[in-house]
């Protein structure tokens, strides 16, 4: 007969199964509450990596008719960067015969690219005109937005025209958009004493804008084969072809561009101080 072993009472400080469950559930929950305060802070911070769900870019058309309106047309050629290209040598970027960029400097009324400074410094040490562009959103405050873009760009002699990109409404009215961009380039055009570009692309356009600022530089986006748009019926100083181009010099897509003159014309577009 088997001798009967003697019970032994569990050890208080021995934790259960149980009880390791109910430690595990705050722990997850805390990470998950955790991860979902980190995307809300994405989604509504200016620039954040989520931003982009608040907005609906309205997409880029372009004409049917390439065939006699093409980029090899314009014999100044240009490209647009932002902190999507965090790398670009311009040595390289040169040699394709880049003659001017458009550098993202600001959007909304708080967020500055982090690349910017580099690329404003790097671009016209190596000889490319320079200019820099906000992104405006027409549900902020336009006058702030204005101070945020003065307070990071500091134009010199030579450098381009400054450029507003309106192509997102944010659930805002025409009116609102309308007035909101004068606001805007009044502020800018007052610091600078020069007319400002508006950046936009075709879709937006007509639209939302056609007809309101007309006295102003116009930069279109026009690339996707759709609804056989045609931009030579319109005034523009700058064309943006593609945004799926290769260049030495840049990892990944550029956006390329053309300007709708000579090198002289495009000189003299350029910021001269008065004093």
């Amino acid at each position: 007969m088997a001798t009967k072993r003697p019970y032994k009472r569990p050890s208080k400080n021995a934790p259960s199964s149980k009880d390791s469950n109910s430690l595990w559930k705050p722990l997850l929950l805390g990470i998950g509450a955790f991860l979902v305060l980190r995307l809300g802070m994405e989604y509504y911070k200016e620039g954040g990596r989520l931003e982009f769900l608040k907005h609906k870019v309205e997409e880029a058309t372009h004409s049917n008719t390439l065939t006699t309106f093409r980029p090899n047309d314009y014999e100044v050629l240009g490209l647009d960067i932002s902190h999507h290209q965090r790398k670009v040598d311009w040595k390289q970027v040169k040699k394709e015969k880049i003659v001017f960029t458009f550098i993202k400097a600001t959007e909304g009324i708080s967020h500055q690219d982090k690349y910017f400074s580099r690329h404003w410094r790097e671009s016209k040490k190596h000889g490319v005109l320079r200019g820099a562009y906000h992104f405006f959103l027409p549900s902020r405050n336009a006058t702030d937005q204005a101070k945020n873009f003065l307070d990071r760009v500091h134009l010199e002699a030579g450098d381009l025209p400054p450029v507003i990109d309106v192509e997102v409404t944010n659930h805002q009215s025409d009116e609102e958009i309308i007035a909101g961009v004068q606001e805007w380039l009044d502020a800018v055009e007052d610091e600078y004493d020069i007319k400002p570009i508006i950046y936009t692309n075709y879709a937006f356009y007509e639209k939302h804008l056609v007809g309101h600022f007309d006295g102003y530089p116009l930069w279109l986006a026009h690339y996707t084969p759709e609804n056989g748009h045609k931009i030579n019926d319109h005034k523009w100083s700058f064309w943006q072809h593609t945004d799926t181009g290769r260049l030495k010099g840049i990892k990944g897509n550029a956006d390329l561009n053309v300007f709708n003159g000579t090198l002289e014309d495009l000189y003299n577009m350029c910021y001269e101080p008065n004093n």
